[in-house]
């Protein structure tokens, strides 16, 4: 049997041009003929695709064309231990994905455009690879290795970033289709039944070690990908195989290298303003590498009002953070202001566990870290209360998170950002930290305490945790469960959790015991997410995930 219709678009020349590349490629007149005939002859042509590749991947954290109020990442992070659904979210209050009552099903179109989207990645990845080994391709090198090398770096680049496509597909649909060819139109010709997660996995590794070989350990561009990355996601991998020797061996790649330090000092844009180091990593202006950022492995790349540079405009402000100025905090109605961190809507939120989670002093759940209460300023309205300008309005997190109805609630500043003048817009177009140095210490820290070296395991995390003035742990303090909450405090809604969770065996048990919203409704059948309806009904031999047949 062959799959025949597994996306709604692959190509992708619908984003090269507004990719985020900051130059002009084309002339207007030629953006109507370009295809992958007359691109991929040069590697200039192949720097143009891999921008489009790129550009595509920053929709992880955009909206879908038919829905402003949804970011793809909502189902990597909400409905486990950290985050649940809040007021608006198309996987919470339209589905029920955060709440796991029953609402959630195959026919929901968010999951059909998830499952799209990444296909379409792969799809991108797969034509740069498949184009590359074309005999005809001038690779505008000095001499013959400079040709091979700038090949294999094009090759790298796209297979990580495959790999990396494989990664999502893996965490939420378990077994997928293993496609490594080129598809053109809506229809994959080749695509037979699932592939088991073994085989593809093996495909990732392949992939990875490929790319680790052949890409530079810093890119020479920000936003492109790195060995670094592909050692990070080795190491990760390596963690699900419960091969802990190698995941520590490539970690150590990545720390030992020389090329990647944890943000200790302050440094950037506000240094000399009232803050923390860790907190500086998020501000708009210290977020790459040439901006003082030795920590970022990997940062995705935007820019405001900059041609190119708001393509696939980022919806986590959007989506993970309290919409204070929508509801009067004690009878005060607060305005959106750049120092709030702009306009939000509070698509999903954090758990009360989460915020609970974070210790005395520590300054990622600390004033800087997470927005637990605002200051009243000119240009608020206090109605009729006693408040004044300067008085202090305080969330109320006491009571377990309650989704929808949840109106004041702590939220996290990485997304804060607002552009002079347009305080209303509700993207956020800044560069992103996809991957940083402290979260390859995270996975050291496990691959060590797999092992049994608890002592060494406690200093990795140690490392991590003094720069945030968590105080110092022991070796008798280091359990999964501790490096999970370690992970929680580091990389709260920045890391694909639910993937955390299920590596580790921990999804079912820690969502129910730390989300009150889907406490007791968390079963191993939402473990992974069904096959989209849309492509059982265009394919009815094809399998439905297990526990959705």
């Amino acid at each position: 049997m062959k799959m025949k219709k597994i996306l709604l678009t692959i190509g992708i020349f619908a984003v090269f041009f507004n990719s985020c590349v900051k130059d002009d490629f084309l002339d207007e007149d030629l953006k109507n003929i370009i295809s992958a005939d007359n691109l991929y002859l040069n590697y200039s042509g192949f720097q143009a695709g891999l921008n489009g590749m790129y550009a595509l991947m920053l929709l992880e954290k955009g909206n879908t064309p038919n829905n402003s109020n949804y970011v793809h990442d909502v189902i990597t992070m909400s409905g486990t231990d950290v985050a649940c659904d809040g007021l608006w979210s198309g996987w919470g209050t339209s589905t029920g994905i955060n709440l796991y009552d029953g609402r959630f099903t195959p026919e929901d179109g968010n999951l059909l455009n998830t499952w799209s989207w990444i296909w379409r990645v792969v799809n991108a990845a797969n034509t740069l690879i498949n184009r590359a080994e074309e005999p005809s391709v001038d690779w505008q090198g000095a001499n013959e290795a400079d040709n091979i090398k700038k090949k294999n770096e094009v090759i790298g680049e796209a297979r990580c970033v495959r790999a990396w496509a494989y990664r999502h597909l893996v965490n939420l649909w378990n077994e997928v289709p293993l496609v490594l060819e080129e598809s053109t139109g809506t229809i994959i010709d080749e695509l037979r039944f699932p592939a088991t997660r073994a085989d593809i996995e093996a495909q990732m590794e392949a992939d990875w070690l490929f790319a680790s070989e052949n890409l530079p350990s810093v890119a020479a561009v920000p936003g492109k990908v790195s060995s670094a990355v592909a050692n990070h996601y080795l190491a990760e991998l390596y963690l699900v195989w419960g091969d802990n020797g190698k995941a520590e061996q490539y970690a150590n790649k990545v720390i030992t290298s020389g090329d990647y330090q944890l943000v200790t000092e302050r440094y950037g844009v506000e240094k000399d303003q009232p803050g923390t180091p860790f907190t500086d990593m998020f501000i708009n202006g210290n977020i790459n590498r040439n901006q003082g950022n030795t920590e970022v492995l990997w940062a995705w790349q935007r820019e405001y009002q900059v041609n190119g540079g708001e393509s696939g405009n980022s919806t986590e402000r959007r989506m993970k953070v309290f919409a204070y100025w929508m509801w009067p905090i004690d009878g005060v109605s607060l305005a959106v202001t750049e120092g709030r961190g702009g306009r939000s809507l509070f698509g999903f939120m954090i758990t009360k566990w989460s915020i609970d989670n974070f210790g005395v002093g520590d300054d990622r759940g600390g004033y800087y870290g997470l927005r637990k209460f605002y200051i009243i300023e000119e240009g608020d309205n206090l109605g009729d209360t006693d408040f004044s300008v300067g008085d202090t309005l305080w969330m109320d997190w006491s009571q377990p998170e309650q989704g929808g109805i949840t109106r004041k609630w702590p939220s996290v500043t990485k997304f804060d950002w607002a552009p002079e003048g347009n305080l209303a817009i509700g993207w956020t177009v800044k560069e992103t930290p996809y991957i940083r140095l402290a979260d390859t210490y995270l996975l050291l820290a496990e691959a060590l305490m797999k092992q049994e070296r608890y002592g060494d395991a406690a200093e990795a995390l140690n490392v991590v945790r003094r720069r945030a003035n968590a105080p110092d742990i022991s070796a008798g303090d280091v359990d999964i469960d501790f490096i999970l909450d370690e992970r929680a405090r580091e990389l709260l809604m920045e890391e694909h959790r639910r993937y955390t969770l299920i590596r580790t065996g921990k999804y079912v048990e820690r969502s129910n015991a730390f989300n009150a919203r889907a406490a007791g409704n968390i079963t191993d059948q939402y473990k992974y997410m069904p096959i989209p309806q849309e492509i059982i009904d265009e394919n009815p031999d094809f399998p439905q995930t297990i526990g959705w047949r």
